[in-house]
Order: C-alpha cells, then sequence, then structure tokens
C-alpha cells in the first residue's frame, strides 16, 4: 500500500470521524430512537469506495466506528454500529459494483441506509431481548431520507472532485481485473 493511498485513508478517517463527532453534538432526530442520526459520516464512507475501493472502505468505516465509540465514550455503541455498518456497506459495495451507474449513488445510499436501519434493529432486539421490529416502518422512513440525502450529498462531491481522482481509481480497478483474468 502506497504512502498516498494511506494518506487518501487517513483524510477520508478523519472527515469521517468529524462528520459523526459533530453529528453526535445534535439530539436525535427521532425521539423514539436514542442514536437516530442522519449519518453524515457515511458519505465519506461511501466516497472512498467510489475513489479509492473496497478494502479502504471497509478500513475507514471500521476505524470510523471504533474512533468514533472511544471519542464518544460509548464503547458499548459498537455493538449496534459495527455489525449495521459493516452489513450496510456490503450491500452498497456489491450494488455499486454490480449495478452502477444503472441505479443511482442516491439508490446506492438509501440501500445502505435501509439495510443499516434493519440490522441495528435485530441487533436491538438481540440485546435487549425485547421485539424492536414495530419501529422498523418508522426507522424505514427515517432511513430513505437519510439515504437519499447522503446519496444526494456523495453524488455532488463525487461529481466536484478534479477528474484525476476518479480516474485514478478507476484505472487501478482495471488493473486489478486484467490482472486476475490473466
Amino acid at each position: 500500500m502506497s504512502a498516498k493511498r494511506i494518506a487518501k485513508d487517513a483524510l477520508l478517517t478523519a472527515v469521517a470521524l468529524i462528520l459523526f463527532t459533530v453529528e453526535n453534538l445534535f439530539p436525535p432526530l427521532l425521539a423514539f430512537a436514542p442514536g437516530a442520526k442522519i449519518g453524515l459520516s457515511n458519505a465519506a464512507v461511501l466516497i472512498t469506495l467510489i475513489i479509492i475501493g473496497v478494502p479502504d472502505a471497509f478500513a475507514v468505516l471500521t476505524l470510523k466506528c471504533v474512533l468514533g465509540a472511544l471519542v464518544t465514550g460509548n464503547m458499548f455503541s459498537l455493538a449496534y454500529s459495527l455489525p449495521s455498518s459493516l452489513t450496510s456497506l456490503c450491500v452498497q459495495t456489491a450494488l455499486y459494483k454490480t449495478l452502477f451507474p444503472k441505479i443511482s449513488l442516491m439508490a446506492v445510499s438509501l440501500s445502505g441506509a435501509t439495510v443499516f436501519n434493519i440490522v441495528q434493529l435485530f441487533v436491538a432486539s438481540l440485546i435487549a431481548h425485547a421485539n424492536m421490529l414495530p419501529l422498523l416502518p418508522l426507522m424505514l422512513i427515517a432511513s430513505a431520507a437519510a439515504g437519499l440525502l447522503i446519496g444526494a450529498a456523495v453524488f455532488f462531491t463525487v461529481r466536484l472532485l478534479p477528474s484525476a481522482v476518479i480516474e485514478t481509481a478507476n484505472e487501478k480497478e482495471k488493473q486489478k481485473e486484467e490482472v486476475t483474468s490473466q
């Protein structure tokens, strides 16, 4: 891994952590769901997936979750955030790699937000030994709004990035595909 790539990962991790920290300064969006946030930091993870690649996106995501839990002093939040985030990113990665540009970045983000909330409610049900799934319809409405907003932010951010940044990421993907196909 090159120093330039590590620097990009570190920068995007820092952006994700800053967005996570700032967002935690505000009260939850939904009164019945403590911790319900719009997920601004997920924009940095999705941007990492697009401009750098899959392993880097998973590294940025994992670091964001762990460092976010340390910054907020709530290590128990990892039980909720890490499985939900990893599953969400798996879905986003699969959609982005197989269906983009047939589907938009907003659809990729919306799918990730939806999966995140489903997994998080499932984990909360297991931890609390209570059925939290009746909250699912309201959480899906919230995830639709959040997913579309984050998807639009990612779309415009990537669109405004210098083309050299995007081309470099796409060239590396093509090189990997050529090596594996030989």
